[in-house]
This record gives C-alpha cells, sequence and structure tokens, in this order.
C-alpha cells in the first residue's frame, strides 16, 4: 500500500528563456513499477486512453489504468490536468521549483502524508511540462488500493455480514483509527480540505485485525494553515460528519466515539464549543446537497 520512503522527484527546469521559447520538462518513476510501465511513458503518458472509470471535467481527467509487467497486472488511476489557468502558467514559468500544477503538488502532498506516518497510496509516477508559450501540464499516477474498499462502501457491506457483536467491536477500532489519521494531520496544523467517508479506504483483507487498516486517498488539497488553523479543523470534521448520513450501519453513537478519540489525540483546549460548530457545519453541507443553500 505504502512505501517506507518517499523519494522526492529531481528536477531540471533551465533557463528562464529555455522555458518560455523550448519548454521543459521533469518525470519520475517509482522503481517497483518502473518494469511495468512504458519506456516511453514521459512521451505517451498524456495521450494514453482509459475508458475505465473515466472522468472528465473542464480540461482535467481521471481513469484507472492497467499496465501489464513480468511479476502481473500494476492497476493504476491516472490523473491529468492538460489546461491549467495562467496565474498558474505565469507562476510555473517564473518559480518552476513551485508545486504549481495538480500532479507536482499531490506528489508533494502524498510524499508528506507518508512522512507524517499516514497510509497513503503509492506514486507510481509522476511528471509535469512547463513551456513551451506558458503551456502547463501534469499528471500523477497512483497505485490501486486493490482488495480495499472506502467506508462508505465498507461499513454497509460488513454490517450485511457480520453479526452484531462483532460489528460493533470492528466499528469501535475503526473509529479509533480514522480519528488518528484526522488528528494526526491537525496537530501538524494540515488539513485534508475533503474529507469525506469515502476517502478513508479499509483494507477488506485484514479488516478485523487492529492497527493501520485505513489509507487515505486523494490529497490533492492538502494544505498547512497556521493562521486560523480552526476554520479549516471545522471543515475537515464538518465534512467527515455529514458523509455519514445515510450510511447503512452507521449510527450517531459511531459519530461520538470518532469525537471521543479525535478530541483527545488532536489536544482540544475547547472541545465543546468546537463540537457545536462541528455539527453546524456539517448541517449546512446537508442542507446545500438537498438544495436548500
Amino acid at each position: 500500500m505504502t512505501s517506507p520512503t518517499a523519494e522526492r522527484p529531481v528536477r531540471e527546469h533551465g533557463r528562464f528563456w529555455d522555458r518560455l521559447f523550448r519548454g521543459s520538462r521533469w518525470t519520475w518513476v517509482g522503481e517497483p513499477y518502473r518494469v511495468a510501465l512504458p519506456a516511453d511513458l514521459d512521451d505517451s503518458v498524456m495521450g494514453l486512453e482509459s475508458r475505465d472509470r473515466l472522468h472528465t471535467k473542464q480540461g482535467r481527467s481521471t481513469a484507472r489504468v492497467v499496465f501489464h509487467g513480468p511479476d502481473g497486472p500494476v492497476p493504476v488511476y491516472l490523473k491529468r490536468h492538460y489546461r491549467l489557468p495562467w496565474s498558474a502558467r505565469l507562476a510555473a514559468l517564473f518559480d518552476p521549483g513551485g508545486h504549481h500544477t495538480p500532479g507536482s503538488a499531490e506528489f508533494a502532498h502524498l510524499t508528506r502524508a507518508r512522512e507524517m506516518g499516514l497510509a497513503v497510496p503509492d506514486v507510481v509516477a509522476a511528471g509535469e511540462r512547463i513551456g513551451p508559450w506558458g503551456r502547463l501540464q501534469s499528471y500523477l499516477m497512483v497505485a490501486e488500493l486493490t482488495g480495499s474498499l472506502p467506508l462508505n462502501e465498507a461499513i454497509p457491506e460488513l454490517a450485511a455480514r457480520l453479526d452484531a457483536a462483532t460489528f460493533e467491536s470492528l466499528k469501535r477500532g475503526l473509529a479509533r483509527e480514522a480519528a488518528e489519521v484526522a488528528a494526526t494531520l491537525h496537530r501538524a496544523r494540515v488539513f485534508h480540505k475533503d474529507l469525506y467517508l469515502c476517502h478513508y479506504f479499509l483494507d477488506m483483507s485484514c479488516f478485523d485485525r487492529p492497527g493501520r487498516r485505513l489509507a487515505l486517498i486523494d490529497l490533492h488539497r492538502l494544505a498547512e494553515h497556521r493562521v486560523w488553523p480552526e476554520r479549516w479543523r471545522r471543515k475537515d470534521l464538518g465534512q467527515l460528519l455529514f458523509s455519514t448520513e445515510g450510511v447503512a450501519g452507521l449510527t450517531p453513537r459511531d459519530a461520538l466515539r470518532f469525537w471521543s478519540h479525535y478530541r483527545k489525540k488532536a489536544g482540544l483546549r475547547n472541545p465543546r464549543r468546537l463540537a457545536r460548530l462541528i455539527v453546524a457545519k456539517a448541517a449546512r453541507y446537508s442542507r446545500h446537497n438537498r438544495g436548500g443553500g
């Protein structure tokens, strides 16, 4: 699921005029995956076609792609950004070492989360193209969490197949682990900003073994906020509480279990006030989802 260490890409961007007139690029490939990927990955990746779980919107796409190496199939999720705003294009042109593309930024976010001890998907490959003439593209390829399910799907499935006592015990453990993931981020003033239940993935091969059963995905919005962190804490936890609505097998008691572990691990000073604000935030998400503004 995750690498014990994260290797950072070496980027050679050349001079400003090189980036403007000829363009520059960098590509990083994880060594365990290199043998399964095409030799011309850097040239072909932006044109790879896959209809498997394809989502396209406003100059970006996400799709599942399966490569075939000597040790068997390697399924990955490929995120590509073809057209980025001029603000990002100009920033990358003048500051090529910054993370001005989504691919580069999420690569950095995954690396940071892994260094914090969190389970996240392996980066299979990543790359960025700056120029020429203001062009800017990026891609990120992450390993599929094979055998895992998002919690909003895993919980109902397990509720249907486990006896009541076993299921309740499982939920107690998962609430503790989910709280540890969120608190680890928040103690460092780092916030997911998309912390819905579906972004926690449960390894179904070891769902009954306490420990690191949960992985966190979709870290493209991850950011550190040293100033006014409580705003982003409320957003993360409000999103998470809202996303538990209507999930078969979950009850208000499970939310309280999560909160009990989280407030201790995060070292909150005024948990009652924050709890009220989180509930209010979740209610606003719920009203908006129903079309109530």
